[in-house]
């Protein structure tokens, strides 16, 4: 898996897998920052009853598409679980929010299927202020 840099997302669309409605703000802020540089975003969570702010997916057969690129905020039990339904759909870059969520052997999975991997917070390259600072102090370029 690799560190985290400007270039991994590649395109301008993205599934974000572990989208919430119990931790909103910071969802919202991710979402926006994503947003804010022209990258389509897909919001993401199988929970049902959850409210949200914007239309959230709750399954991968409603998405008008899947995106080449994936980013996931998720515990590890449900990262490994969501991983295995994107392997085979056409996701080609996974970014796991950080390098403990995916364990090596879901990382050998991940490359067998031909999907690159690095980890990071995206708001490091697409956020402002404390979280770009946070990036440089990190060695995301």
């Amino acid at each position: 898996m690799r560190k985290l840099s400007k270039d991994f997302i590649k395109g301008n669309e993205v599934l974000f897998i572990g989208y919430s409605s119990r931790n909103s703000a910071y969802s919202k802020g991710i979402y926006q920052a994503f947003a804010n540089h022209n990258i389509k975003v897909y919001p993401y969570n199988t929970k049902e009853n959850a409210t949200y702010d914007v239309k959230v997916y709750q399954s991968l057969t409603e998405l008008p598409k899947i995106p080449e690129n994936a980013f996931i905020l998720l515990n590890r039990e449900n990262t490994e679980k969501a991983v295995k339904q994107l392997i085979g759909r056409g996701v080609k870059r996974i970014l796991f929010y950080n390098a403990k969520m995916a364990d090596e052997k879901l990382l050998k999975e991940c490359e067998k299927a031909g999907i690159e991997t690095a980890a990071g917070c995206p708001m490091m390259i697409y956020g402002t202020g404390f979280h770009k600072f946070h990036g440089l102090l990190t060695g995301v370029k």
